[in-house]
Parts: structure tokens; sequence; C-alpha cells
């Protein structure tokens, strides 16, 4: 099983809302303690652990003096709220000409955009009392930019969150000492008391052509917070599944480096068909880690496919169940749901899967089997329409009969797609919006992803999965997917156009601006299934 808090837990991150999530108001006389946050999660109880620097590691206590005055950690831990430690010279923001933390759009930028309930440390690199003031003294216009428009009470709220460390962060000691010292990115602490990385700071908007990247901007920092609230509802609602949790991989490192097709295999086995019968949905829970030390210098550097698939016991005949698309150098976590495809597995017992990544990770995976009292459950299914590559001739395919069950009450096409390749300046199919165009028995539906090609796409979903601050364009919208993330299967109810226990037709069609694209350089990574449930 996945360790259930090594990367946890839909949305509960409204950036720049002063109503989001935060501990309840229980300072009246006589309230008992807070067991539920303001986004419904539950209360995190502060834990005494043993002292680590590593990732994903329970902090441990510290104390610093800021401007305000000294702080604890422990005494300010409401098991509601995330922290950001972001130091004046972390290691992604060296070397540019602007000092990250001079730039008062930048500074006010952060705090439109984090979560209410977020402290956030300023830390000062320098050695020196007079160079740490004048450091801290950079972020004083951008905060006051910021707060001069709130409430009396909001800005109440966000003096309290907005820390200035007026000590030598090697007098704090521990954990917090030695991040600063290596890898000086920045940390945060999550909503389980886990000690996370800031990643990278680059600005899409911000392309510097004499360095050959985009210059930093610490409003950046705002998607860990983003994410740690988003982690914390996940969690929540996997521990109200109910599931039973089949391990399927368990930490093995997996690597094809000579790209090859080389796959790792396992056989598992699932509940008989009776219990399967049970279940109406179907997740995968899967988390890849880098080789090594965490994030530190060990994560692959690109943004791969990565798939899992269900085999014949021969290792033949392999179907696709997972898709994910690897990250720019950091670890990640994604549930993803897949109900469509319980059919696979009705019969329960014995089932051989295989993972494959080019890149080296260590690879966990669960399948999650619960009962969600859903109406009807996926019963049949059959594998439907594919894609390929862009051709002058890509639309050129024949309609498709098909019968349908007489047993089925619905029927729906589930679409696994992303567009990947380009030509020349094209970036066809990567960042074009094809659209889809799918008939049955002459009525139409069109799948598209609007997304693709915009600046901040991907960004604006860290609030559902897509990791945060990677170390290469992850912000930009692609055509169905996103670096970091899994691609879901989009589901197409088609029963009202169907004729149930008759012969029906289907075909499909692509476009791009309403047009066939004619050029060889996009794959339209299509795979769909018809499923019918009763």
């Amino acid at each position: 099983m996945l360790l259930s808090l090594l990367l946890a837990c839909p949305d509960a991150s409204d950036t720049g809302d002063t109503e989001a999530t935060g501990v309840p108001d229980t300072s009246d006389t006589g309230s008992p303690p807070a067991t539920t946050c303001d986004d419904g999660t539950p209360v995190v109880p502060w834990v005494e652990a043993e002292e680590s620097d590593a990732l994903y590691a329970t902090v441990t206590d510290f104390t610093i003096q800021t401007a305000e005055g000294g702080w604890t950690l422990s005494e300010h831990w409401t098991g509601c709220d995330t922290v950001l430690i972001i130091p004046s010279q972390p290691d992604q923001a060296t070397g540019w000409p602007d000092h990250l933390w001079d730039n008062k759009r930048d500074t006010k930028g952060l705090f439109e955009a984090l979560p209410r309930n977020t402290y956030v440390i300023f830390i000062s690199s320098e050695k020196d009392e007079a160079d740490r003031l004048a450091e801290l003294a950079l972020l004083d216009s951008g905060i006051e930019n910021f707060l001069e428009d709130l409430s009396d009470e909001d800005r109440a709220h966000w003096e309290a969150h907005i820390l200035r460390v007026t000590s030598d962060y090697r007098d704090a000691g521990g954990w917090l000492t030695d991040n600063m010292r290596s890898p000086n990115w920045g940390v945060g602490i999550d909503r389980f008391q886990r000690l996370r990385y800031i990643g990278s700071f680059a600005n899409p908007e911000r392309y510097n052509s004499s360095y050959g990247w985009f210059e930093p901007d610490i409003s950046m920092a705002a998607n860990e917070a983003v994410f740690y609230n988003f982690e914390a509802t996940r969690e929540m609602a996997l521990e109200a599944e109910g599931a039973t949790v089949v391990p399927v991989f368990t930490g093995q490192e997996v690597s094809d480096p000579g790209w090859a097709g080389e796959m790792d295999y396992v056989t598992v086995t699932l509940p008989d068909a009776a219990t399967m019968q049970t279940f109406d949905t179907l997740t995968l829970d899967h988390y890849l880690g880098c080789v090594g030390d965490g994030e530190y210098g060990t994560c692959p550097a690109w943004d791969y496919i990565n798939w899992l698939l269900v085999c014949d016991a021969d290792q033949s005949n392999c179907v696709e169940l997972g898709r994910y698309i690897t990250t720019y150098h950091r670890e990640g976590r994604w549930v993803h749901d897949v109900s469509s495809l319980l059919p696979y597995f009705n019969a329960g017992g014995n089932f051989t899967f295989a993972y494959y990544t080019q890149q080296p990770y260590e690879v966990s995976l669960d399948l999650r089997l619960s009962n969600q009292g859903k109406d009807v459950r996926p019963q049949e299914l059959q594998t439907f329409i594919s894609g390929g590559y862009t051709s002058a001739t890509y639309n050129e395919r024949d309609p498709v009969e098909i019968d349908i069950p007489a047993t089925a009450t619905r029927v729906e096409i589930a679409i696994s797609f992303s567009g990947h390749g380009q030509e020349g300046n094209q970036a066809c199919a990567e960042f074009c919006n094809f659209d889809h165009h799918f008939y049955v028995n002459g009525t139409e539906h069109v799948v598209e992803f609007p997304i693709a090609g915009s600046t901040y796409g991907c960004m604006e979903q860290v609030n559902d999965g897509t990791v945060p601050n990677q170390y290469g364009t992850w912000w930009y919208g692609r055509n169905g997917w996103c670096p970091g993330k899994e691609v879901e299967h989009v589901l197409v109810d088609i029963t009202p156009e169907v004729t149930i226990g008759g012969t029906n037709s289907f075909d499909y069609e692509a476009f791009w601006e309403g047009e066939l694209y004619e050029g060889g350089g996009g794959n339209l990574l299509l795979t769909s299934w018809l499923v019918y449930s009763y």
C-alpha cells in the first residue's frame, strides 16, 4: 500500500480569497477544540518527531526572531495552516540581475495568490545584521501595497501571517538551517507537518534571451501552498472511500534508458469475481519518487509519457489502464479515476500489470476498489476508435458498425487523449487544441481541450493536481495533458443516441481550427472504449 501520508490529499485553495481555508474561530470561552478546518478537512494535531532534514520528514519545532518578536512554530500550529519559508537568495533565483525580493508587484502578487491559511516566513541569506535588514527592507513596499486595500480584519490576519526574520538563519539550527544551506531552495511545511521543497520561481512571461530562461518571480511560490491544500482535501476524500487497496508496484526502481520498450511486470491477486461485482469505482493511486535523496538533484528532467498496462498472463496483449506525463525535476502523486475499465477485472483473481517509464523512477501504484453507491456499474467494454499521427489522410476512415448489448442501460465513450509532437514552429499537436468529433448514428459529440497553447493553462490546474513549480515549461496549457499530471479519462454519455440491443453506426474525425491538419509532426494519442453499464 502507498504510504497514506507520503504525498497526500480536490480543490481547497481558493487563491487570493480572504474567506479561504483556515482554522475555525474557537476563541469564545468554553468552546471545544476545533476538529475540522474551514474547508472541512480534519485538524492535524502537532506531532513530536525526531530531527530530520529529509524531504517529507515530519518537521520539528523551531523558534525564530522576527521583526514582530519571537515566533515558535508549534505555538502557532492550528492543524489547518501551511508555511512557506522563502530565502532572499535561493539557488533557483541566484545569478539574475534583479533581487528576488526587490519587486513590489511580485511581492503583492504572492499574497494575492496565496490561500488565507498560509504563513510566509522571509529569511535573509546574509550573515551581517545590517545586510539582513537591508534585504528585508526590499519587501516593505510590496507588502504594504498588498495590505493597504484590505479591511481591518484581513489586514490583521495577514500581518500575523507575514514574518520577516531578523536573526541569522544559522542560529535556528536543525532542519531549517540544514535546508537553508543545502539545497537552499526554500521550503514549505504542508498540512501534515511534512517538510517540502519550494520549486522553481520562473515566470513564463519573463523570458530573458541573454540567459536563455525565464526570470524568477516570488509570487510563483504561492502555487506550493495551493497544492498543499489540494493534497489535504484529496487525502480526506481517500479516507472516506472505504476502499479495498491492492498494491501493484511498491517502490521498485523502473526505467528504460535505451528506449527499447522494456517494461516491468508484476502479477497481483484481486478479490474474487463475486467481490469484484460489489465495487463500482476503480481509482489508480500512483506515486513517482526520484531515485536517491528526494527531489534534490535526482529527479528526471523531461515530461515524458509513462504507462500502466494490464496484460495477459504471458505478458502479451497489454492494454492501457493509466497514462501519466512526468514532471520536470519533481516528484508527484496522482489519484486517477478509471472506473470505466472495471470490466477488465470482472473475473477477479490473478492479473499481470506492466509499467513503462523511460526515465528512472521509484514507482508505487495501488488499485483502489470501492462502492460509491452509483446507480449502475460498468460491466462490459470494448476498445473503440484510436488516433495516430497527423496527416492529410488522418480522417480517412470508414464508419464502424457495432452491436450494443441488450443488457446495457447506459452506454458511454471513455476517452484517454494527449496530443504530442510538433512540426517546425507550428507546435502541433502539443500546443494546438484539436477538436475530436465522434458521430453516433449521425449525432455529433465534440471533445476538445481549450487550454492548449495558453500561458497558464497547466498552472491553473495546480488546485486539481498538477505538480507545481517544476523546472521546465510546466505552466503552458497542452492538448489534453499537463506535465506532472495524469491524463484524465473523458466520458461521453451516448445512451440517447444508440439503439440498445441493435446495430449502431460510429465515426470519428479530428480538426484544428475547423480544418484538417495536414502537417506530419503531431501524434494524436487517442485510446477509447465503449463502456456498457447496467
